[in-house]
């Protein structure tokens, strides 16, 4: 900036007017990541008719709390735009009015220069930053051409401070002016500068990039937001802000531009599309549908909420995606929740929309569920090489190939794409459907004989019961077994007063209740091996022992339950019921995942038989968490939790469907329900 400095008057230049209440409340704890911070700054430069807006931050790092050399410069996070800028009226009248209604005070829902629908409106967003630092500076030149000088436009310049600003909750604040405040410079626009950071982490650039792309829904030519890493000195390393790029089934994809919301009398346009992936994301920036209301993301939704029993449900929360523009939502009644997380759904106009999601839903349930099916089969073909192998075997036996590849076809309709990743997984698909595939092939050979044979029909009838015997001890018998599991789970579950050992034990003997597969598709012989070096290794590394099982130690309570599932092993941590989990507890069990990857890397020809590893709670409550450890319970794809109920919810609903492609496979039309009596 070229500037030239004029005399500050005496009195207290800025003024804010505001209550703690509305600052802790309204402010601070409605925002703690880093990139919804950093949304609603760029949203700020948005509504203020910004072309250009520049971004550096650190990219990789946790911004308080991590040993730094004393000679190294203090982090900060600057967003520095061109837009109008303001003048020193305008910062006390409308930058430092919290909870303001912008387009009430402007008479206006749109800017002031470029006309653009503006984000902002309750006045609350200037203290996002709040939520993930102590200091915020802004410098700002500018306001309308009108109020240029011959010196050029005059520089505001106010430093705020949270510890300050909250030491007295009655009078006035007042900001403490900056260096730069009465220069004058050549440009308009604002820069905002902040620092004295709370221990926040900013994820890496490419994560950065998809979380920041999610919130904004804006196509204009005449925006442009480029993040640059301050990590790095030597080499530029940035990325320009743009739409969120997803790989979608382009046969499921339905533009929803014709399909208005119904609400009363009205019809509320709709714009945008929904989707099936073709693989299913786990981040959250990627998976669900995205609600925008002017350019800027006001809710998130994997389903709608729709109840369930409709075709797809147990895969469309893992592969539907979307954005959808709702601008009435955030028109003339404000439908948005002050965190702009999500909306009112209980409002008429929010009702509305979700009545128009559910039926939506319905119709890409069907279509996605038809596309994935086909293309795992065909995917699952092309890499397991089947043909090729029923073609070796019974080169003139058609009725076997077919019976093969028809149970090949039964086993795999549950799967996506990503379970064809595993290789041993694929190939234990192809040995059973080997071994179930000669079973009905025999059944339909006996069918024949009933019709041609000179045999008396008794005769054949025997036949034909030991022949469905050897089908039910191989299928049916697997499906009792897990219905007295089921049935124990869920009495454990109402009896609240169980303790942890015997969900312990429950879950090692019964690992399908974490990942339900309707059929089994064989042990790992070598997970004993594993968990007698592992607890070895780590009592040699850190002096201190580990148990790992909870069958056949009886002396001490398991540290936690080590299973596996195709290539995968899996921590998982089990809490009794209506536990609330603890921050020194979640970190203890990370540190677990951690050491685990560490034995496994040490030790490469164990780590390649198991190339995944994750980390399971199992815990009713976590609402002692610390934010920190609640972020990486969100963000981190190894992690997960269940609660028990959800844990009991989603086996009965896996083990309907089990039922269901039993009786499929054997060619009998029977209720599953009744089925659970007969097997």
């Amino acid at each position: 900036m070229d500037i030239e400095r004029f005399d500050p008057i005496g009195d207290p230049k800025y003024t804010m007017r505001i209550s703690r209440l509305t600052i802790d409340k309204l402010g601070i704890k409605l925002y703690d990541r880093v990139s919804a911070v950093l949304a609603e700054l760029i949203a700020n430069s948005y509504d203020a008719d910004a072309t250009e807006v520049s971004v550096s931050l650190p990219w990789g790092v946790t911004l308080a709390g991590t040993v730094r050399s004393a000679e190294d410069p203090q982090y900060r996070i600057v967003v520095r735009d061109n837009g109008h800028g303001m003048s020193a009226a305008e910062v006390n009248a409308h930058y430092l009015m919290v909870g303001s209604d912008r387009r009430l005070r402007t008479g206006s829902d749109l800017s002031r220069e470029r006309g653009r629908p503006v984000m902002g409106r309750k006045g609350i967003g200037k203290l996002a930053a709040f939520g993930i630092c102590r200091t915020i500076e802004v410098i700002t030149a500018g306001s309308s051409p009108a109020d240029r000088r011959p010196q050029g436009w005059a520089v505001s310049h106010l430093v705020l401070d949270i510890d300050e600003m909250l030491s007295d909750t009655e009078r006035d604040y007042h900001p403490r002016v900056g260096e730069l405040d009465g220069t004058f410079t050549t440009h308009r626009g604002t820069t905002v500068v902040l620092r004295d950071f709370y221990r926040k982490r900013v994820n890496s650039g490419p994560e950065l990039n998809r979380q920041l792309a999610a919130r904004f829904g804006i196509e204009r030519t005449d925006w442009r937001v480029e993040v640059h890493n301050s990590a790095v000195a030597a080499q530029a390393e940035s990325f320009i802000l743009s739409d969120l790029p997803v790989d979608v089934m382009e046969e499921t994809r339905v533009d929803v531009s014709t399909r208005p919301v119904r609400s009363g009398r009205q019809y509320l346009p709709v714009t945008g599309w929904v989707a099936y992936s073709r693989q299913p994301y786990r981040d959250e920036a990627m998976a669900g549908v995205r609600i925008y209301a002017r350019g800027k993301i006001v809710a998130q939704t994997r389903d709608f909420d729709i109840a369930s029993g409709f075709t797809g449900e147990y895969k469309l929360r893992s592969y539907l995606v979307g954005a959808i523009h709702v601008d009435w939502l955030d028109d003339e009644e404000d439908l948005v929740r002050s965190d702009r997380t999500d909306i009112m759904w209980n409002s008429a106009r929010g009702e509305a929309l979700a009545v128009w999601g559910r039926e939506l839903i319905r119709e890409i349930g069907r279509m996605g569920e038809r596309s994935i099916r086909r293309r795992v089969w065909e995917e699952f073909r092309e890499r397991s090489g089947i043909q090729a192998t029923v073609d070796a075997i019974a080169p003139n036996d058609r009725l076997f190939r077919d019976s093969v590849l028809e149970a090949a076809r039964i086993l795999v309709a549950n799967k996506d794409r990503a379970a064809l990743d595993d290789r041993s997984h694929v190939e234990n698909i192809v040995r059973l459907a080997l071994s179930l595939g000669p079973q009905r092939s025999l059944l339909a050979t006996l069918a024949e004989i009933a019709g041609e044979s000179d045999q008396g029909l008794d005769t054949v009838v025997a036949l034909f019961e030991r022949a469905r015997v050897a089908e039910m001890y191989s299928l049916g018998q697997i499906a009792s077994e897990r219905v007295a599991v089921v049935d124990r789970l869920s009495r454990l579950i109402d009896d609240r007063r169980s303790l942890e050992r015997p969900f312990q034990e429950l879950i090692e003997s019964a690992p399908w209740l974490l990942a339900p597969e309707w059929t089994p598709l064989g042990m790992n012989e070598s997970l004993t091996r594993v968990r007698a070096g592992f607890e070895r290794w780590y009592a040699q590394k850190f002096g201190q022992t580990l148990v790992t099982s909870s069958i056949g130690s009886r002396k001490r309570e398991p540290d936690f339950v080590l299973l596996h599932d195709s290539g995968e092993l899996w921590i998982v941590e089990i809490k009794r019921m209506d536990y609330h989990l603890t921050d020194e507890e979640y970190n203890r069990a990370i540190n677990y995942l951690y050491a685990l990857d560490t034995y496994l890397t040490e030790n490469p020809a164990i780590g390649t038989q198991f190339p995944r590893r994750r980390l399971t709670f199992i815990v009713d409550h976590i609402d002692r968490l610390r934010p920190a450890s609640r972020s990486s319970l969100d963000s981190d794809a190894r992690i997960d939790r269940r609660t028990w109920r959800e844990l009991l919810d989603s086996t009965l609903r896996a083990h309907r469907d089990f039922l269901e492609r039993v009786y499929a496979m054997r060619g009998v039309d029977e209720d599953p329900a009744a089925g659970r009596q007969a097997v």
